[in-house]
């Protein structure tokens, strides 16, 4: 029955918050997004069958633009918030250190961070939501784990479940805040430099996604005879089934291959 509550709890405390690991379109986002999927499928319809009766391998195409989008941009804004929290821990610790306490720490921090990053930044409305809540008596410690819980970041997640542990162990903030500021910093630099290191190698995988495209779209375009043969038979449809298969499978190989999580 305690950990019924504990959970019913928390879930009331996200209630209305943020999702990090949900993205959730703009008006803009969806016509930005949902535009470059119907070009995407009609350019894949053009150009492996040719004919207006594939136009519905459009709406898997339009799907998959609209899931690789949402992705790219949930978790730029996780490594985003990341980064930030890394400076909001810098703040977080220095006010410490000129003898605020926690609570007070955490308002001047939040004051710190809409300074550097505007108050439209995703860590400085949560900060705000947070100091607003301090300030009806929940306790610190609870909101950063419920914050760390919903920003589907491992290092967030941890600094909430040692805020919890120190604050009801009594042990030393400083430590807490020193180590975990270390272990982001560390984190974060690590990232950036595998991303300089295979920056090159993203660039050519993303290039060599496109070429087999563009061999196809320079045939049509300057020999179109020579690929009439592959259209308006069921021979043709197969072989360019077959290939459109191998390309897609390689291309989500290489884009695994690519991607490194630290």
């Amino acid at each position: 029955m305690p950990a019924k509550k504990h959970k019913d709890h928390k879930n009331s405390m996200s209630s209305g918050k943020t999702q990090y690991g949900i993205y959730r379109f703009s008006l803009k986002e969806w016509i930005i997004t949902i535009g470059a999927g119907i070009a995407a499928g009609i350019t894949v319809v053009w150009i492996c069958y040719s004919s207006w009766y594939a136009l519905p391998i459009t709406i898997p195409v339009i799907y998959a633009v609209v899931r690789m989008r949402r992705n790219t941009l949930c978790s730029e804004r996780i490594r985003t918030l990341e980064v930030h929290f890394r400076e909001f821990l810098s703040s977080l610790y220095s006010n410490l250190a000129a003898g605020y306490s926690l609570e007070n720490s955490v308002k001047a921090a939040w004051k710190d961070m809409e300074k550097l990053y505007g108050a439209d930044d995703p860590l400085v409305q949560e900060l705000k939501q947070i100091c607003r809540e301090i300030s009806i008596q929940i306790p610190v410690e609870r909101l950063f784990y419920d914050f760390g819980i919903r920003s589907c970041s491992e290092d967030i997640r941890s600094f909430g479940e040692v805020l919890m542990i120190v604050k009801r162990t009594g042990g030393s903030m400083d430590q807490v805040l020193k180590t975990c500021r270390r272990t982001i910093g560390d984190r974060i630099d690590t990232r950036q430099e595998i991303e300089t290191i295979i920056a090159a190698k993203r660039y050519e995988q993303r290039l060599m996604s496109l070429m087999p495209a563009g061999i196809i779209l320079y045939l049509r375009l300057s020999f179109g005879s020579f690929m009439d043969c592959l259209y308006g038979n069921l021979t043709g449809i197969l072989v360019m089934t077959a290939a459109l298969a191998i390309y897609l499978t390689a291309f989500y190989l290489g884009t695994r291959m690519v991607r490194i999580e630290v």
